[in-house]
């Protein structure tokens, strides 16, 4: 079962792999990315990231949908993580379960200016393509939340984003 998935720039780090993981209980951490997955030095780093007694797998988005919908799967606690909504939303149009999505460190790191994005919050700027992919998202009946850490609050991330 996915327990969440998550928008972060930095993919699995400290507050992913010791805080989320813990919160959650999560077995598994699936990093869905094609890009992400054929670099050999990127996968075998994000592998270490995880901490112990949670396995993780850095895969092509064809390949994490399949495990994540093998009903084996269900019996498994799993955080989905990419570092853009795009990946997440071809993820999530295969899915068979409809998990919440958490954007929670997104268009600080990579590509564009920030002066071309809007800031949402402190950790979180989107540009108007990465808008209509959410919106997409969450037309799937997806709800996306904006919790960085397990301990902030829980907001609306539609709301933020101004609009549903």
């Amino acid at each position: 079962m996915i327990k969440m998935m998550r928008v972060d720039d930095r993919l699995i780090h400290g507050q992913v792999a010791v805080m989320w993981s813990k919160e959650l209980g999560i077995q598994r951490i699936i990093v869905a990315s094609d890009t992400i997955a054929a670099n050999d030095i990127q996968v075998s780093a994000l592998k270490m990231a995880a901490p112990a007694g949670v396995k993780a797998a850095v895969l092509p988005i064809d390949k994490a949908v399949g495990i994540l919908n093998d009903p084996r799967a269900q019996q498994m606690k799993i955080l989905v993580i990419s570092n853009n909504p795009e990946d997440l939303l071809k993820v999530a149009e295969k899915l068979d379960e409809k998990p919440v999505l958490n954007v929670a460190n997104y268009g600080r790191i990579g590509g564009g200016s920030l002066s071309s994005k809007t800031k949402i919050s402190e950790s979180v700027y989107v540009t108007d393509h990465d808008r209509e992919v959410l919106e997409k998202i969450h037309g799937l009946g997806i709800e996306i939340i904006h919790q960085p850490l397990p301990s902030d609050g829980r907001q609306d991330f539609m709301k933020l984003l101004g609009g549903k």
